[in-house]
């Protein structure tokens, strides 16, 4: 259900109100300590004065966050960005990537535990001057165990489609985030589905999600998206829709993204986003996405259709300021998001 602007419009006049009574009354460095005790209404408040406080500076220009608990908003406030303004949305682009990865494999197009050399020729003819590559699978890919590096490609490298990739290395199966993992997958929805990744998010999520203001045509299958508070909304709602209808292409797709076969702790990375699974509580799925101008992120609890979705655009996302007020406010969604009361 999206937020209508009626009930936008009565958000962000309690906020207004919220925020000329406590104005300043509680320090920055304050909002985000002790927040145990606090309800989700007090926590949520808190939010809103933190942006209200922090944003519209050279630091961060501008911010905006959604939580909806259950269906149902709580909150809707931005300060500096629109709700529809768009913005980059960096490694947050990977769980797109990774649907529709997994909506080849939900329709037998692709074997996530077979070997890449199986299905990309240029791949195979590399495999015997690089055993490394040999053993790879587009599951290794979607959850990082592919030993794969992050840093760019050294003497040890090889080619596809005309760019050098880094070598596998002795730590295969072990976690090692790489954008490198997504330009790949790109390059395999490419080579199964003969259209490029772009097209085919634009078409099977953008398009039936209602997505806008969102563009994939600078995609690389790691980065490279831009979207809206708004948007992404929409999209966390299109997730949950699709995940419980029978008839769709990504009916239970949060079983797959949680990769419990292969999991080894309640918290790592599963096929395209980071799974915190404790034993009392639901799964919550998150993705984060940052870089200069681009902070983007999402929190989604499947089984109570609760999710919590955050947009900001630092100049510098190293800023020691910057870094601070994203760990406060994600600290704060997720908590909101997670509490009993």
């Amino acid at each position: 259900m999206q937020p209508t602007s009626r009930l936008q419009a009565t958000l962000c006049s309690a906020s207004v109100l919220f925020l000329s009574l406590c104005h300043n009354t509680i320090p920055v460095e304050e909002l985000a300590r002790n927040l145990d005790r606090l309800s989700v209404e007090e926590i949520r408040d808190r939010m809103e004065l933190y942006i209200d406080q922090q944003a519209g500076s050279e630091k961060l220009p501008g911010a905006a966050a959604a939580l909806f608990r259950q269906g149902t908003p709580v909150l809707w406030v931005h300060k500096g960005l629109s709700q529809n303004q768009k913005i980059s949305i960096a490694s947050l682009n990977k769980p797109f990537t990774a649907m529709i990865v997994l909506r080849l494999t939900i329709e037998e197009e692709l074997d996530l535990d077979r070997p890449i050399l199986e299905y990309l020729d240029e791949w195979k003819s590399q495999c015997k001057d690089q055993p490394e590559m040999a053993t790879v699978t587009t599951r290794m890919l979607l959850s990082h165990t592919s030993g794969i590096p992050y840093e760019p490609a050294g003497k040890k490298s090889f080619q596809l489609s005309g760019k050098k990739y880094p070598l596998p290395q002795a730590n295969q199966g072990k976690f090692k985030y790489s954008n490198y993992n997504y330009h790949i997958l790109a390059e395999l929805a490419h080579k199964l589905t003969g259209r490029p990744l772009s097209q085919l998010i634009k078409a099977w999520i953008l398009d039936p999600a209602g997505m806008r203001n969102t563009s994939a045509a600078g995609t690389n299958g790691a980065a490279g998206m831009v979207s809206t508070l708004e948007d992404l909304t929409r999209f966390c709602e299109f997730l949950l829709l699709e995940n419980a209808r029978k008839d769709s292409p990504y009916y239970r797709v949060f079983a797959w993204f949680a990769n419990v076969d292969h999991r080894r702790s309640g918290n790592e990375y599963g096929l395209g986003w980071h799974v915190y699974a404790p034993s009392s509580n639901p799964e919550l799925f998150y993705h984060s996405g940052t870089w200069y101008n681009a902070a983007a992120e999402i929190y989604i609890i499947p089984e109570t259709s609760s999710y919590f979705v955050h947009i900001a655009n630092p100049p510098d996302f190293k800023d020691k300021e910057t870094v601070r007020y994203r760990s406060d406010i994600l600290k704060m969604g997720r908590l909101a998001l997670t509490k009993s009361n």
